[in-house]
């Protein structure tokens, strides 16, 4: 779905709910504040709250907003279906532009680099884990090199052994597997506290589309959801 490109100063708002850690980002001209909180399962009740205390540290109100951005998983199935829910309701009641963002996307794009492949991962339950991995490609967005894919913390540290270049992973990986992955698959663990998601990270991709009027129809946009067949 088209816009006009966005002329006056944009104030875009991104929502990221995939998991239990949920963040919001708002960008005004070129100025960015973020809030990131444990949700835990109650993103029903935090999420609108936190997205009106952004607003009002930076002095605005939702009436201000000139595009929305919304990370659409691979992650927990309550939270990305609430975080949809108000970027979707959002966009209709203000008519804002709204962009999807692959969270897997998200959570590779402050780790990319020319010289390594990028491994992301997000919790699916029941001990097994979402992955994909991507390297720099145009304007430094995340290429996909491997699609995403349902596996266990095993299964992961077999398709890393098998990588033709170094690599980073980063995201949600079980602490216990870190000295094997560097032992074995000879990759680099970013500690979970510094490679957590970022929700500036989901603005900055959603931002180039949103610059330049390039939005997707919020009636077709639902989360991604990737079982052991996918």
């Amino acid at each position: 779905m088209d816009h006009a490109p966005m002329e006056q100063a944009a104030v875009l708002l991104a929502i990221d709910t995939s998991s239990a850690q949920a963040g919001i980002a708002l960008r005004s001209g070129e100025r960015v504040a973020s809030l990131a909180w444990h949700a835990g399962r109650s993103h029903t009740v935090s999420l609108l709250p936190q997205i009106h205390r952004l607003l009002e540290l930076q002095d605005h109100s939702v009436s201000a907003l000139t595009g929305l951005a919304i990370a659409l998983g691979p992650g927990a199935f309550t939270g990305l279906r609430v975080g949809l829910s108000v970027a979707k309701g959002l966009s209709f009641a203000l008519d804002l532009p709204l962009v999807g963002v692959s969270t897997l996307e998200a959570t590779a794009l402050p780790f990319l680099g020319p010289d390594r492949i990028t491994v992301a991962a997000v919790a699916a339950g029941r001990g097994r884990l979402v992955w994909a991995s991507y390297e720099p490609g145009v304007d430094d967005a995340p290429l996909a090199v491997t699609a995403p894919r349902n596996a266990t913390p095993r299964e992961l540290l077999d398709a890393l052994a098998s990588l033709d270049r170094p690599s980073v992973i980063v995201g949600e990986v079980p602490s216990d597997l870190d000295r094997e992955i560097a032992a074995r698959a000879g990759a680099a663990v970013v500690p979970t506290l510094l490679g957590w998601r970022r929700p500036e990270a989901l603005l900055a991709l959603a931002g180039v589309r949103l610059d330049a009027g390039k939005a997707d129809d919020p009636a077709n946009l639902e989360p991604i959801y990737l079982g052991r067949d996918g």
